[in-house]
């Protein structure tokens, strides 16, 4: 859906790599075992950081070896997550759903289309993870419909718009052991606004080219010349800013298990996306990241 938290392959290790990819492919069959085949087509590395830190603590992280359509003639290695893997699978349907629904609503009829028929994909998957998780997806609708309602006004306010959405990713670990909620929840705050803000900056000349909202070039009104220096200078600023409160929540929390991969996300992902979105050097496919020149 997004695809920027994602970790610095080449420096992982070789075992981290294994078990990264096998937190991948296990909340793949978990969005499957609970919400049907077509919830598998949502599967994003975003979502796959958020079922790591929600098994954050636990030490005994279990294995098993399936096939799946994607790789249908040899077992893949595959996280068997239980509740935080449950969890994240059914937050990723919930969210999507509710995307998709503000993306019919914003769109004309021929542009609506593809929202459209996404969402009847979905809709059997929603209808069973709103009943898994009734709070995320009251909460996630009423953020949404704020964010909407700030986005038909123009608004420039960053901090409120970016607020909206990272108020959703917080609500993730909300109820879970209160040892870690607090934390967890400034943790993925500042992840949602990090995402927010990143995604916005990357889709800038684009949302420029079609008139659709973006809150840069609210805040910046941003005409013909582009942004400022001085503009990419503030927004640098408030993207690092971001990751270094995400790192600050991070130092708190037990990883155990998963320390070697979050460590690799947070401390060298979140600057390298950080640096390459704002070099217009960030592509993303299939939650890796590339360079969008092709001279390489």
């Amino acid at each position: 859906m997004f695809g920027y938290v994602i970790p610095v392959q080449q420096e992982l290790k070789v075992k981290e790599l294994d078990q990264f990819r096998a937190a991948y492919c296990g909340l793949c069959h978990s969005l499957q075992a609970h919400y049907g085949l077509s919830a598998r087509f949502i599967l994003n590395y975003d979502f796959t950081f958020l079922a790591i830190l929600l098994s954050v603590g636990n030490e005994k992280v279990k294995y098993s070896n399936k096939r799946c359509i994607a790789h249908p003639l040899k077992k893949r290695k595959c996280c068997v997550g239980g509740d935080a893997f449950h969890q994240a699978a059914g937050f990723s349907v919930i969210l999507t759903w509710w995307r998709l629904r503000d993306g019919v609503q914003d769109s004309g009829l021929f542009k609506g289309l593809s929202y459209r028929g996404a969402g009847l994909l979905l809709r059997r998957a929603y209808k069973k993870a709103a009943q898994d998780f009734p709070g995320f997806d009251t909460h996630c609708r009423a953020r949404l419909e704020q964010l909407r309602i700030l986005e038909q006004a123009n608004s420039g306010e960053l901090d409120q718009v970016a607020d909206a959405f990272a108020g959703i990713l917080s609500y993730a670990a909300h109820g879970i052991d209160e040892d870690k909620e607090r934390t967890l929840m400034q943790l993925l705050y500042h992840t949602g606004r990090w995402i927010y803000l990143i995604d916005a900056y990357d889709d800038l000349e684009q949302d420029k080219q079609s008139g659709n909202f973006n809150p840069l070039v609210a805040r910046f009104q941003v005409g013909e010349a582009g942004l400022t220096d001085t503009d990419r200078d503030w927004i640098s600023t408030t993207l690092h800013h971001s990751a270094n409160l995400i790192t600050s929540a991070y130092n708190l929390l037990p990883a155990g298990a998963w320390r070697g991969i979050l460590e690799n996300i947070i401390y060298l992902g979140f600057p390298a996306v950080t640096e390459r979105v704002l070099n217009g050097q960030f592509r993303r496919r299939w939650g890796r990241w590339e360079r969008k020149d092709t001279n390489q």
